[in-house]
């Protein structure tokens, strides 16, 4: 069966669009219920910038599912999406799970994010050959951040976003700052925010228990989100990254602001309405807006591009080989297997009622290790016999 991946990302597709096929927790449900059968299961990537599905099967499959849980249609779909199949749709994952791929090159956050798929994959069934597959993909990555400078600087959407804020106010340790949500964007924000200078930070979250938290790691303050109109109100930066499926934040929050204010959307779907940018006195970027901050990083990591696609082309190279080999020697080795039990089992019935029980007992006991020890040898000759082929190609 061939590799597919199937998906809509912002190279293709504004914030508008792929909010359409955001998988919360209903419509992964819904795509779980729709795929449950496809061989090998299915790896489902979701994340602000993509929405991607991975599979062993025919995009087709893939296509149906994702329309059926997110009620789009496939012209939409074809309009909006991609479809890669087997060298395209391995090179592809590779990429991804690098970071070649991401909106900022080399976003040191989509690793997790894939660890976090494969994660939630893996409880509901996945094939050996897609758990090698994932595997091979890490290590490409890590590969990728310690034999090359790929890695090196700091250029992830939250790291852009504090740039951003860094060209509009210049300083920011005297402008005031409130972060609505407390997952891991929130706290890439604060950490950012405060390594450059900020020092008036605020958070709200709906569950204050949380915020609380992500405000003890950083000596900032917490809010419950009762709080959330009078913070907006003296906020000059307002960053939102929240799990919301609609917006949150409408132009009435803004209402009545005299003071310049730069607010940050760095959620899908979307947390602020489009409408807020209407707004005077109000600065609106979302996630389509936002830009490689830190230059001198992406350049560096440019020059390491050649580098990294060398090292795909290692890894995919070195778990095709793998892939060839298993299904090379797997039926040939249950083959035999099967013949050499058929053989040790009839002789064993043979001898059976002539022996008492703990003879018999040794007597498998040694048919066991006899037979392992001839499964070994057919192994390594069958193994032969692949790389001679694999030579001979």
């Amino acid at each position: 069966m061939r590799f597919s991946a199937i998906g809509i990302s912002h190279w293709k597709s504004e914030v508008s669009i792929r909010e359409l096929f955001f998988l919360d927790k209903h419509r992964r449900q819904l795509l779980e219920f729709h795929t449950k059968d496809i061989p090998g299961g299915i790896l489902m990537l979701d994340t602000c910038n993509r929405t991607e599905l991975y599979a062993f099967c025919d995009p087709d499959v893939l296509i149906s599912a994702l329309c059926k849980a997110t009620n789009t249609d496939r012209e939409f779909f074809h309009e909006h999406g991609y479809i890669h199949t087997e060298d395209d749709a391995y090179d592809h994952l590779y990429e991804v799970g690098t970071g070649l791929d991401s909106q900022v090159l080399g976003d040191v956050q989509i690793i997790q994010q894939v660890k976090q798929a494969y994660k939630k994959a893996k409880k509901k069934g996945l094939s050996g050959e897609f758990h090698q597959l994932i595997q091979s993909v890490f290590r490409a990555h890590k590969r990728s951040r310690t034999e090359t400078d790929f890695g090196k600087g700091t250029a992830s959407v939250g790291f852009a976003a504090t740039q951003l804020a860094l060209e509009h106010f210049q300083d920011l340790s005297e402008i005031r700052i409130l972060l609505i949500g407390a997952g891991k964007m929130g706290k890439v924000s604060a950490k950012n925010l405060i390594s450059n200078g900020a020092e008036h930070i605020s958070v709200v979250n709906r569950t204050i228990d949380r915020a609380k938290q992500l405000a003890s790691s950083f000596d900032i303050k917490a809010h419950a989100f009762s709080d959330l109109e009078e913070e907006i109100k003296k906020a000059d930066l307002v960053i939102t990254a929240t799990g919301a499926k609609n917006p949150i934040l409408h132009p009435e929050h803004f209402q009545g602001v005299e003071h310049p204010q730069l607010v940050l959307d760095l959620s899908v779907p979307r947390n602020v309405d489009p409408a807020v940018s209407e707004v005077e006195n109000v600065t609106l970027i979302d996630m389509d807006s936002i830009h490689k901050a830190n230059k001198k990083a992406i350049e560096q990591r440019k020059q390491s591009v050649p580098e990294i696609k060398h090292i795909i082309e290692e890894e995919k190279g070195d778990f095709m080989k793998r892939v060839k080999r298993s299904r090379y020697l797997l039926p040939r080795i249950k083959e035999i297997e099967h013949r050499l039990s058929d053989i040790t089992d009839a002789e064993l019935d043979r001898v059976k009622h002539k022996m008492d029980e703990d003879s018999y007992s040794q007597m498998e006991e040694v048919t066991r290790r006899i037979k392992k020890k001839i499964m070994a040898i057919h192994i390594d000759r069958i193994d032969q016999e692949f790389e001679k082929a694999q030579n001979e190609a």
